[in-house]
């Protein structure tokens, strides 16, 4: 069958990925499955529901489950840990195969998304092929939980991207800091309350992929800021057309450059050490 051999292949190769995954999470002292809504949601006041309907979501926003079935399937980013030889293979397998081919699926995953994260209801298997193939989007039906306005950082920082959000329409546009949207609406030439036309998007949406590149490859998954941080902090220096006909390995050599300035998004008072200091 067409597409057979490539999608057991794959299977394979992201099914070692996982393990390794796994043991990672392991000895760090980190959970070794997808998060779980209701831990993420304890201690937290909730305002109201929003259901958005379908909508395009980033797969790499995608970090737990709904209810606790079948979280020992997956590593923490959703790849398959369950043998090759198992009924689960053989089920991923098949949707793998018919995600490349025109059968696709019937209908999209059903999520709810909570502080700009979302988490699988219905369709854990269809994520981890998703991120297994490394695709960037894919449709959802979402159900969004409203916390309750609070001065905790996180809470204050989402009620800022909703914000933004009605600007931009994109769940991609999301920051570390308070204020750096306002600093890429100056970046593309646009006032803090422009809305963003398809052609914007669009614009944003081809050129975030080599940045989420470039960041990984600088700092290795170690540093936790989101694509946009990094593509405002470099704004800073550059014009959007001069980083957008960058390749990413040039990407890469600019934020390992400024790393100083990328730290500091996650802690303002962080302070290089001087080489030879005690």
């Amino acid at each position: 069958m067409r597409f057979e051999n490539e999608v057991w292949l794959r299977y394979h190769q992201v099914h070692a990925q996982a393990k390794k995954e796994v043991r990672k999470a392991e000895d760090l002292g980190l959970e070794n499955c997808p998060k779980e809504l209701k831990n993420e949601l304890e201690n937290r006041k909730i305002e109201n529901t929003v259901d958005l309907g379908i909508i395009e979501i980033p797969v790499n926003q995608i970090v737990g489950t709904a209810v606790f079935d079948e979280k020992d399937l997956y590593s923490p980013d959703f790849l398959p840990i369950a043998s090759a030889d198992s009924p689960f293979a053989e089920l991923w397998c098949q949707l793998y195969m018919d995600y490349l081919t025109d059968k696709g699926w019937d209908a999209p995953i059903r999520c709810f998304e909570f502080l700009g994260r979302f988490y699988v209801q219905d369709g854990k298997k269809r994520v981890s092929v998703l991120k297994a193939h490394g695709s960037t989007v894919t449709e959802a039906i979402v159900t969004r939980i409203m916390p309750v306005l609070t001065q905790d950082e996180d809470v204050v920082r989402y009620y800022e991207f909703l914000d933004n959000y009605e600007k931009t329409g994109l769940y991609q546009v999301a920051f570390t800091r308070s204020g750096s949207f306002e600093k890429l609406q100056n970046a593309f030439g646009h006032d803090a309350d422009y809305v963003w036309n398809d052609s914007d998007r669009f614009s944003f949406l081809f050129n975030l992929p080599p940045m989420v590149y470039a960041l990984h490859a600088a700092f290795d998954g170690q540093l936790h800021i989101t694509a946009a941080d990094a593509m405002v902090t470099l704004l800073e220096e550059y014009s959007f057309n001069e980083l957008r006909n960058m390749q990413p390995w040039d990407l890469t050599k600019l934020l390992q450059n400024s790393w100083v300035k990328l730290y500091k998004i996650l802690d303002p008072d962080f302070e290089a050490v001087p080489v030879g200091a005690a």
